[in-house]
């Protein structure tokens, strides 16, 4: 029995789209993802930044009510921060509010109380773990690779396909959900090529039965951007998208001894797990990305407003002042709009940033130093 899950993120600040037009986003890769899954009756782990649930509740109530109406059904859901930040760069301070201030548009918005969490990019640090751990985080998703390291130091000689425990350095621990980016027979980032129609449907269903017969306790948990459909069309001039997606998710569904499951499922049957230390991990990307050429005048006015805040609070500026300061920082933290030069080994150069969406990173650091003069 091989159990498949999905892990969506749900990051609607996408660098390609100007400010103002993300219903694209909603009805041409939201809305169609949703359906289908309800269409061929499998389970997913949406993982929805704060920003991305407000801007779907302002621009497409309908499809938050049928969000809500499947929680449960065929949907649980995750934490993924409030506007999808790259989380190594954030200060203690800055990370701590960006997961409070998504969780609370998580209750707000969605009606849950989430206790998972997809790192953006997959970062992860001891330090992210403890303010997970203290804001009522039970487990958050790592790459396959990086449990695979951390069982082989820990001299663990069991299955990397499977929850286990991460040491944090204080006498407690998060639980860890491997993701996996590779399948036998197939390439690397083999879900983004089938999305964009260079590799066939049946390579991949290939694949997870491979998968299966090689870890047939084990998990296969397939991340991907929800917005997928569109937004792998809308890069790639491939507009077979939706046609994929209906084909891989219904051959997946008759794929014999292949149950679909949400992370909460696996983790609660886990029993006793593993426990393993994960290094400091930036995630997919390279953090010149977001710090060099032309991402450094925002960098380096970030750090200033940062700077600013802090000095404010120590001072005991006006706590609203202040309030509202952060408020703007915290908007401009996505880094979508910060994008200098994409440095991946995945897609180098690939992501172009749209005007608007650098603006709003501008703007935001211009208001929240305002609020402090």
């Amino acid at each position: 029995m091989l159990k498949v899950g999905f892990a969506f993120n749900f990051n609607i600040q996408r660098c390609e789209i100007e400010v103002g037009d993300e219903e694209q986003i909603i009805r041409k890769g939201y809305e169609q993802l949703l359906k289908l899954f309800i269409k061929h009756n499998l389970k997913a782990d949406c993982f929805v930044s704060g920003f991305s649930s407000e801007l779907i509740q302002q621009m497409a109530p309908d499809v938050l009510q049928l969000m809500k109406e499947n929680n449960g059904k065929h949907f649980h859901y995750g934490t993924y921060t409030y506007t999808h930040p790259i989380p190594q760069l954030l200060t203690h301070e800055e990370f701590s509010n960006q997961m409070a201030w998504g969780i609370e548009r998580d209750k707000s918005i969605l009606g849950i109380t989430p206790h998972g969490f997809l790192p953006p990019e997959f970062a992860f640090t001891k330090d992210m773990g403890r303010v997970l751990r203290d804001q009522g985080i039970r487990w958050f998703i790592a790459l396959a690779s990086q449990i695979k390291l951390g069982l082989k130091e820990a001299g663990e000689d069991c299955d990397a396909y499977g929850p286990c425990r991460v040491d944090l350095g204080d006498g407690t621990s998060l639980i860890a959900v491997p993701a996996a980016y590779e399948l036998p027979d197939c390439p690397p980032r083999y879900e983004k090529l089938m999305m964009k129609g260079e590799i066939p449907v049946d390579q991949v269903i290939g694949g997870i039965k491979k998968f299966a017969a090689e870890h047939p306790d084990g998990l296969l948990l397939i991340k991907r951007d929800a917005e997928t459909i569109f937004i792998d069309d809308f890069n790639s001039g491939f507009h077979g998208t939706f046609g994929v997606m209906d084909e891989f998710l219904g051959k997946l569904s008759k794929i014999e001894g292949v149950v679909p499951v949400w992370i909460d499922e696996v983790v609660d049957a886990a029993g006793e797990m593993p426990e393993i230390s994960l290094p400091d991990y930036l995630g997919n990307t390279k953090i010149e990305t977001f710090t060099e050429g032309a991402a450094e005048p925002i960098w380096n006015k970030t750090k200033l407003v940062r700077e600013k805040i802090f000095e404010a609070e120590k001072n005991g500026t006006d706590p609203a002042k202040v309030a509202e300061a952060w408020k703007h920082l915290l908007l401009s933290h996505n880094s979508d709009g910060r994008i200098g030069y994409w440095h991946s080994k995945w897609n180098p150069g690939e992501h172009k940033v749209a005007p608007s969406r650098r603006k709003f990173i501008e703007d935001n650091l211009d208001e929240a130093l305002k609020c402090l003069e």
